[in-house]
């Protein structure tokens, strides 16, 4: 009886520290239910889902979606390769949605480079890489994406006209007649231009921007100014998922003229005109009605009109385990602030990856576009343009149709109404890659492809406007065809030999560029009514038409080397061969050559623990630069229909000239560059710090050189010349806070330092820009390239203020009087001449910064980018156009009160404002201004709805997001918008120096949007 009782007390005894040790018994489970996305919406398949402290767990399908048997207060933990490890309590709810932030940066992550890809950690140069879910996906175009997130980039919008290109710099400019821009390398394939608006950033995958020459230098001649890879998206081999993208914005002026109003103005005219003699244009009744408003116009309220915009892209992503599909069709509308501006665009994309047996791939990128833009007749007299004719328009006047009787001034929005202008682009690009892997470790590959573009420009001007008076009527049609066939074999072969790793890489490409441009000019109309539709109303014509060809091959080579993963090696040769250089020059020679230590895997590292990466770089290499118009090497003739040659005594024929002399040792520009650079990861990679030091000296400059006169030319273009560029670069990446809450942040800071080392044998200035406003006196150049100075550095006379009456200052402006502008003497010679002009500043900013915080709580998440620049000038034009008090037009306000006159002499602006005068000019400090900014670029509110509201319906995944750009600015700058500032010129070297002008340029606006995405 007693053992009995005893087995019983022990039986129960067992059972009670069982159900006490097994907390899945003793607690109450649920059946859980759950979708896994990233911040932008994307759903991740694979995600490891662990109840925390026990061995249960499972992973997201396909879709994204899960279920698990779990504790009603078990808190789960997720975990995917790039992505951060989260925590979630789940608190007794039975479906959760949890969005996964990308890792600041994860030790193992694949990057795009040349030709191939690289992990982060054993990568020896300098790159930066932004993935899916770092991109804000409503952006407009490629450069949008890029805007104050990475270092060493440098994105500016000189102006907002819609579908217009963005300038992008990498570490600095490098050439003064060759192109600056980087080169941009879509799915492994170079394209002859930017990517612009072509590219629809819902299909990108990934962004890589190499910035050394050792990283670069695989693309030999076109890789001195840095490289922007572009992937786009691949399908999947899983399940099927369907995306629809739509987004629906308004768009605003950030800023305007403070402009006198129309009493104002017309108080202002008359006193002008009384003081010359006149009768006033104004009655005192006119001036009564305009005071009491019922009568003038706020031109700019007219001018300037809440524009729309809207996005919508459809994607599939799809197929089997042999064969993978991404496709998607898009199509974006986006008016002007400015009436009658207007840009639209329709693409489609279709990404097909398949294979063939274990061994053979084959995969199709297919892409087309269509574009067209509306926009204003800037071009080609821009500095007096229609938008600056607009803004000047005298707000009391009573316009007709087409003209003002009054003061015999043009109505604007009969400028803009009546002249047409349309650019209508199509690009289509086809490429098709073939990988064969015989053997393990070898990779036999043929990619090949065309880059197919044509546009047509249309432009008409009645004889209504002032462009188009002079001839009755104006009307120009240009035809721009361009084509790229590429050809492009690689093999690769790696192996390991223990700890030893090597990676060889062997390839050819053959690339051939045909460009041709054909234009016809009509004049004479006998009607307006259908302009350019209809050229046959014309009676006179002209015609011009041009072709180019520029041909390229090269032959390359990379060897990767490391031991262990820690120290790394990487050697490039490549040689490029051209057309466009001269008969001795064809081909050019890029070496680079890069080291890397891994430090953190040192032993004697290890120990501290705070220390979860780090590596030191080192890279040297030599890249070119042949993007330089074709021809230049050779003698060129052109038609001369100016002069006529008499034969027979009847016939007048025109003949054939050379404008050039042939130069058949012009060869590449080269650029050496070193790169320093620290890598380092605390707390398992919740800091991180990127520095890098850059060293980049560009020598054989592409220039005009003075030669013998008895060759019957003053120039010839050469090489000579050398330029450098220096700075730093900072990335600070952390993790700020990681719970419910997470805030996590990048900081970037770049600092360039240009400079000219040499302009030739004789070091000669050179002069960039010649323009006149109306009502100047003489043509001035703004800018200058002089050795020892930066590329882009403005030039003009020192201002000192205003001649008052019996002036000392009178003795070095002799014939001035009072009221006129006063400049300084600087060269002490007695008199303001043009050699009193000095470097003003520099147009180009020397130091860019971004900040970058994402904020996540629960299914919300907040990003906001912010972006600044300093150590730049900018030449307010527009502004010292409307500081003019004799302009029949309107002014700035300020113009009213603070005219200089005998009865006001401590008013500062000259009464006959800054153009016309004997001394000095319109390029001085006075309209100098910094153009130091900080801006609040971009914030975007995004809310991931849960998937238990969602799967009843057949719906994956939903996010609706509202977004704003561009919604705060912090700058002394007094005009529109301190980012602008390009002279808007086809010339190379006006768009390389040529920055930091602001005149009639089209204004950045501040967006509103607000968007969905769902996934099926």
């Amino acid at each position: 009886m007693n053992m009995n009782l005893i087995f019983r007390s022990i039986c129960v005894c067992c059972l009670l520290l069982l159900f006490c040790n097994s907390p899945a018994v003793w607690a109450q489970q649920l059946k859980l239910t759950g979708t896994v996305s990233a911040t932008n919406g994307d759903l991740l398949p694979g995600v490891t889902i662990a109840e925390k402290g026990t061995s249960h767990g499972t992973v997201t399908g396909p879709n994204g979606q899960f279920q698990l048997q779990v504790a009603m207060d078990a808190t789960l933990v997720f975990t995917y390769l790039g992505f951060d490890t989260r925590e979630v309590k789940i608190s007794n709810a039975r479906n959760i949605s949890v969005v996964m932030q990308r890792s600041t940066r994860a030790l193992n992550e694949v990057m795009v480079v040349g030709y191939g890809s690289k992990n982060k950690s054993t990568f020896a140069g300098s790159a930066v890489t932004l993935n899916a879910e770092d991109l804000n996906k409503n952006s407009l175009s490629v450069a949008n994406l890029l805007q104050g997130r990475a270092s060493g980039v440098q994105v500016t919008q000189g102006n907002g006209t819609p579908g217009a290109p963005l300038t992008i710099r990498i570490r600095g400019t490098n050439s003064i007649n060759a192109d600056s821009g980087p080169l941009y390398v879509i799915d492994g394939f170079p394209t002859n231009d930017g990517v612009g608006f072509t590219i629809n950033p819902e299909d990108i995958a990934s962004i890589s921007i190499l910035k050394d020459a050792a990283s670069t230098s695989i693309y030999g001649a076109r890789g001195a100014n840095g490289v922007v890879l572009v992937t786009t998206k691949n399908g999947s081999n899983k399940k099927n998922n369907l995306s629809l993208h739509s987004y629906f914005g308004q768009q605003k002026i950030i800023n305007r003229f403070d402009l006198a109003g129309p009493y104002e103005n017309a108080t202002r005219l008359n006193a002008l005109f009384l003081a010359e003699g006149s009768t006033p244009p104004y009655s005192q009744s006119t001036l009564d009605s305009l005071k009491a408003g019922y009568i003038g116009t706020d031109w700019q309220s007219i001018l300037f009109r809440t524009a729309n915009v809207q996005n919508h892209t459809i994607s599939f992503t799809g197929g089997n385990p042999n064969t993978s599909v991404y496709s998607s069709l898009d199509y974006l509308d986006q008016q002007g602030v400015v009436i009658n501006s207007r840009y639209r665009r329709v693409g489609a994309r279709v990404n097909l990856d398949q294979k063939v047996g274990d061994k053979f791939t084959m995969s199709a990128r297919v892409f087309g576009n269509y574009g067209i833009q509306n926009d204003l007749p800037l071009a080609p007299s821009t500095i007096n343009g229609f938008l600056k004719q607009a803004i000047k328009a005298n707000p009391a006047s009573e316009f007709g149709e087409g003209e003002n009787i009054q003061l015999d001034a043009q109505n604007p929005l009969h400028f803009i109404a009546a002249t047409k202008r349309g650019n209508y682009a199509y690009r289509t690009n086809a490429y098709f890659s073939f990988r064969y892997e015989p053997i393990k470790g070898l990779v036999i590959q043929s990619d090949q492809g065309a880059d197919l573009n044509s546009t047509k420009i249309k432009y008409f001007a009645p004889a209504s406007v002032p462009a188009g008076v002079s001839g009755n009527g104006l009307a120009t049609v240009t035809d721009i065809n361009e084509s790229e066939l590429i050809f492009n074999p690689t093999a690769t072969y790696g192996f390991n030999i223990r700890d030893h790793h090597l990676k060889f890489l062997a390839g050819y490409n053959t690339q051939t560029y045909y460009y041709e441009e054909e234009g016809i000019t009509a004049t004479n109309f006998s009607s307006d009514e259908l302009g350019y539709d209809n050229l046959a109303t014309a009676q006179q014509f002209s015609a011009y038409s041009s072709k180019t060809r520029i041909r390229r091959k090269s032959w390359f080579g990379r060897v990767d080397y490391d031991y262990k993963n820690k120290y790394i090696l990487t050697g490039i040769y490549r040689i490029d061969g051209s057309s466009v250089f001269g008969t001795n020059n064809k081909l050019g020679y890029f070496p680079s050559g890069s080291f890397a230590w891994r430090f953190s895997e040192e032993n004697f590292v290890k120990n501290f623990q705070a220390l979860s990466s780090g590596k030191v770089r080192v890279s040297y290499g030599v890249t070119g630069n042949d993007r330089v118009r074709s021809g230049l090497s050779s003698a060129n003739f052109a038609a001369d229909n100016s002069s006529k040659y008499t034969l027979n005594g009847v016939d007048q024929l025109s003949g054939i000239a050379i404008t050039s002399l042939s130069n058949p040792n012009l060869k590449w520009e080269q650029t050496g560059a070193l790169d320093v650079g620290l890598d380092v990861g605390f707390f398992k990679e919740r800091i991180i710090l990127e520095a890098d030091y850059y060293d980049k000296k560009t020598t054989s400059l592409l220039l005009d050189r003075s030669i013998a006169p008895s060759t019957g030319f003053q120039t010839l273009f050469g090489n000579d010349g050398s330029v450098s560029n220096k700075g730093i670069e900072l990335s600070l990446q952390t993790v700020n806070l990681d719970g419910k809450f997470r805030w996590s942040s990048t900081l970037t800071y770049s600092h360039n330092r240009n400079k000219v080392l040499s302009l030739g044998e004789n070091n000669s200035d050179i002069y960039v820009g010649s323009l006149k406003p109306d009502g100047a006196a003489d043509f001035e150049t703004p800018f200058i390239i002089r050795k020892g100075q930066a590329i882009g550095s403005i030039y003009g006379y020192v201002y000192k203020g205003i001649v008052q009456e019996n002036d000392p200052a009178l003795s070095t402006q002799p014939n001035a009087t009072p009221g006129e502008p006063l400049y300084a003497d600087v060269d002490k010679s007695g008199t303001v001449d043009a050699n009193d002009r000095r470097i003003l500043g520099v147009g180009i900013p020397t130091s860019f910064y971004g900040f970058t915080n994402t904020f996540s709580f629960h299914n919300f998440t907040l990003d906001v980018v912010m972006q600044a620049q300093t150590g730049g000038k900018l030449l307010n034009l527009q502004k010292e156009d409307l500081m003019n008090p004799i302009s029949q037009g309107n002014t700035l306000k300020s113009v009213v009160t603070d005219t200089w006159s005998a009865s006001n002499p401590s008013g500062t602006i000259p009464p006959n404002g800054f153009y016309g005068n004997p001394y000095g000019g319109w390029v001085n400090t006075r309209f100098v201004e910094s153009s130091d900014y900080i801006r609040m670029k971009n914030v975007t509110l995004t809310y991931n709805l849960p998937s238990a509201w969602l799967q009843h319906v057949g719906i994956a995944a939903l996010s609706v997001y509202a977004n704003i750009q561009n919604l705060w600015t912090w700058t002394k700058y007094t005009g529109l918008d301190p980012e602008v500032g390009n002279l808007v010129n086809s010339q190379q070297q006006n768009q390389n120096a040529g920055r930091g002008i602001d005149f009639n340029a089209y204004p950045v606006n501040k967006m509103y949007l607000l968007g969905a995405k769902v996934t099926f």
